[in-house]
């Protein structure tokens, strides 16, 4: 079977766009355009499709629409056509596109995009590694001007993953990662830095009196697991104190957070009171990891902050955390700014631009999120901020 053009794999309101930009061209600027009911009628199309091909030639300043008069030509596409296409469509691959921290990441990809003229091709696996590896074939196939990729927590293990990462690098298509990097391979990437993020939560940690923290993490060939797990090592020795958690667990890729670190922490407090227990806080990785910890100390009688005090990763922030009593100190990443960088940074690369930065990774700073689950006061609250790393 042949392969699909760029054009093929856009998205539906994008091919329309297209079909939209030669149309305007054959209109002097200032000309007032169809209505959305004509322009239905002349394309063939849905009201939705219509309506997100219009907003998206209104966002780039094509149109300017005035209420009670209609819309306008405001400027002339610069690059309608399908030859130029060829070099104006970035991919972004993602694992599921409705998750909160994905979609924000989106968010910033498509402005920034958007913005730069070009179009997007998105194109989300449901964590499917299987589904990833082949949609990243297609886009080397199809000869997208570049690829902005958010590896799957199951793929970067695959060998037929890191083959086609280096058969990609080969063709010389520009690739930018999201989220994380992979260890071995020289590509660049657009990230949080986890370990200044977890280094500023385990701080604040100490700050409101808690000496003895267990650590609830991700699997250890994971990037961002090393990455927030020094952070906390950091934090610890740079205060003085024992430079390992006084207890450790690894969640798996193939587990399910929740469940996995709810039956975790209820094998470490089952049985003890307070007082007994060897840790007085815990530092969880995700948010959903904070959740099932959590739900274990409160099925086993315990208290947060008072017995336990318990912080996040994430900074989800859901509104069932809230109803069930945890307000979750958290660490909130810049996903929209993170989206836009490696836009940014992809763009950047395919037309030849130096930047001033020559870094092959940027590492954005992330908000540490008070909330009550630390225990933290005012006066503690103050203290991070003073102490934490240049």
């Amino acid at each position: 079977m042949a392969s699909k053009t760029v054009i093929e794999l856009l998205p539906r309101y994008q091919r329309v766009r297209l079909e939209l930009e030669q149309f305007l061209l054959e209109l002097p600027v200032g000309s007032k355009i169809p209505t959305e009911r004509e322009l239905i009628k002349k394309f063939d199309i849905s009201r939705v499709t219509a309506r997100k091909a219009l907003q998206s030639l209104r966002n780039d300043g094509t149109l300017e629409s005035t209420p009670g008069r209609g819309t306008f030509l405001a400027r002339h596409p610069t690059r309608p056509t399908a030859g130029l296409l060829q070099t104006r469509v970035i991919g972004l691959l993602v694992p599921n596109a409705t998750e909160p921290m994905v979609g924000g990441i989106v968010r910033g990809v498509e402005a920034e995009v958007t913005r730069r003229g070009y179009h997007m091709l998105l194109s989300h696996d449901h964590n499917d590694p299987e589904l990833q590896i082949t949609q990243l074939g297609k886009m080397m196939d199809a000869q997208v001007a570049g690829i902005l990729l958010y590896p799957d927590r199951f793929v970067t293990e695959r060998k037929e993953f890191l083959v086609l990462l280096k058969e990609l690098k080969r063709r010389g298509i520009p690739l930018v990662l999201l989220d994380r990097y992979i260890a071995g391979l020289d590509f660049s990437c657009v990230m949080t830095d986890n370990v200044q993020g977890m280094y500023q939560l385990t701080e604040h940690l100490i700050c409101c009196g808690r000496r003895r923290p267990a650590l609830v993490g991700f699997w250890p060939n994971n990037t961002v697991h090393r990455d927030r797990r020094r952070g906390v090592i950091e934090a610890l020795r740079d205060h003085g104190l024992q430079p390992e958690p006084v207890l450790e667990c690894e969640i798996g890729a193939d587990q399910d957070f929740f469940e996995s670190a709810r039956d975790v922490v209820a094998g470490w407090v089952k049985g003890k009171r307070a007082a007994e227990l060897p840790f007085d806080s815990i530092i969880c990785m995700f948010d959903m990891l904070a959740f099932g910890a959590f739900t274990a100390l409160r099925e086993a009688g315990l208290r947060v902050p008072d017995d336990v005090a318990l912080v996040g990763y994430d900074n989800f922030d859901s509104q069932v955390y809230r109803s069930l009593g945890l307000q979750l100190t958290s660490v909130q990443q810049p996903l929209d700014d993170e989206g836009a960088t490696a836009a940014s940074l992809l763009i950047d690369r395919i037309e030849g631009k130096p930047r001033q930065d020559r870094a092959n990774h940027i590492l954005l700073p992330p908000k540490l999120v008070v909330r009550t689950s630390c225990g933290s006061t005012g006066a503690a609250l103050e203290t991070v901020k003073s102490t934490m790393p240049a």
